[in-house]
Formats: C-alpha cells, structure tokens, sequence
C-alpha cells in the first residue's frame, strides 16, 4: 500500500491568503457557535505569518542574485525594500517570542550547532557555538514561510479522502483558511511548521547590509545577507482537528 503520509502540503505562501489565520473560519460563525480556542503557542503562532516578512526575506535572495550578477542598482533597490518590510515588522502581530531551545524543528531541519541566530558574527568573521544560555533566552520571532501537512494514510478512510479534495479545490481558488478548516472538521492530524528568522538581529543585518552595498562592499554584503538566510529556523505544532471528547 501506497504510504501517504504527509503528502498533503500546503506552502502559506503559496496562497494568497498569508496573514489571516484560523480567526478567519470563527469569524464568519454565528457568535452561538463560536468556542473559544485555547491560546497555546501551537494555535497561536500557527495563524499568524507576516506577508512583509515573506516579501522582504525574498528580496534578501533578490539582492544577492542581483550582486553576484553584477546589478548593482538592483541590489540597492531590493536590499531597500527588505530594510521598510523589517522595520515595518517590527509591529506586526504576527511577532511572536519564545527561546530558539523551544522552537521544534521537523526532521532534517535542525540548525548547525555553530549556528549564530542572537548574535550573527560580521560579515566575513566566523559565527562562534551559541551557549545554552542564549539559546534558552526568549527573543522575537518573525514567521516569513510555513506549510502545513497531513499525517496520516487519509486514502483509506472515503470521508477524509473526499475532505482533502475539498480542501485542494479551496487552496486552488485560493482560500487557505477554508482547505484548513475543512480538514479540522474531517479530523485530520496537521502538522504546522513555521519558518521564523529573529527579528532583531535579522533587522540590524539586513540594515548593516544595504550600508557595505552603498560603500561598494558587495562581497560582504552578500555574506552578511547569507547569514541572516542561515538564520532560518523552523518550528512545528501538531494540530487535533477537533478537541478532545471526555
């Protein structure tokens, strides 16, 4: 038999629905069917991804290419739109803060142990091994990607096969919160996986950046915005698509 487990992926930012969340379902509910929905940070991160965020994490690519290529005027005018989208994140709700030792990354995602997301090194210097204590301290996270994805053989259950369908039909039109509550209602176990940079540093670098750009320091730029590409981390919650029954 055919495993299909997590074949149903769903890039956010495939859809064109990025920032709005599972309030989105509950909001076109009648207040009578409406339940609150615990605030775990599962739930919570989950709804929210910052469409500045994904933009300007693009454009870092942009810049880079446009660098290598030897288009320089393009590389200003990408590195500068990352710089508004950032500082424009900085308050956005989508902002979360937790300890990067918290963040569950999926398997095959695990960051290098010499990986520095507090405090990237200067461009062209070697990031030095993050302590235990910087890892365990919270800071801000932006979530720019995620996905969402099945975990279970749903082609043997009629009823689960035909919601998937439904949901491929909404993500086709469209509508990512309708294809995600349609497979709540069908019971489905989700993972979510967040992509998240931190925002701070993430902010500062891409700042320092587009500053070596202007001073006809390409190379470093280009390094400089690879470490904040590195400092990428993902962050997976699995999602019951109905509460307990007691």
């Amino acid at each position: 038999m055919t495993n299909n487990r997590k074949t149903f992926v769903m890039a956010f930012a495939a859809a064109t629905i990025l920032t709005a969340g599972m309030e989105g379902a509950a909001a076109q509910q009648t207040p009578a069917q409406q339940k609150p929905m615990p605030q775990t940070s599962a739930n919570k991160d989950f709804s929210k991804l910052s469409a500045d965020g994904s933009k300007a994490f693009q454009d870092l690519t942009l810049t880079r290419l446009a660098i290598f290529d030897g288009r320089i005027e393009d590389a200003k005018k990408y590195v500068k739109q990352a710089e508004t989208a950032f500082d424009k994140a900085k308050i956005d709700e989508t902002v979360f803060t937790k300890a990067e030792a918290d963040l569950k990354p999926p398997a095959g995602k695990n960051a290098p142990a010499n990986q520095t997301v507090g405090a990237a090194a200067p461009a062209g210097k070697p990031a030095d091994s993050k302590s235990a204590d910087q890892m365990k301290k919270p800071i801000a996270w932006l979530p720019v990607d995620g996905a969402f994805s099945i975990n279970e053989d749903y082609t043997i259950n009629p009823a689960k096969k035909a919601a998937v369908a439904e949901a491929n039909k909404s993500l086709k039109s469209g509508d990512r919160n309708e294809a995600l509550e349609t497979l709540r209602l069908a019971d489905m176990d989700i993972d979510v996986t967040l992509a998240v940079v931190p925002l701070e540093q993430t902010t500062d670098n891409v700042h320092q950046a587009a500053s070596l750009i202007n001073d006809g320091k390409y190379y470093e730029a280009s390094q400089l915005l690879r470490q904040v590409q590195d400092s990428e981390r993902f962050d997976v919650t699995n999602i019951t698509a109905k509460p307990s029954r007691k």
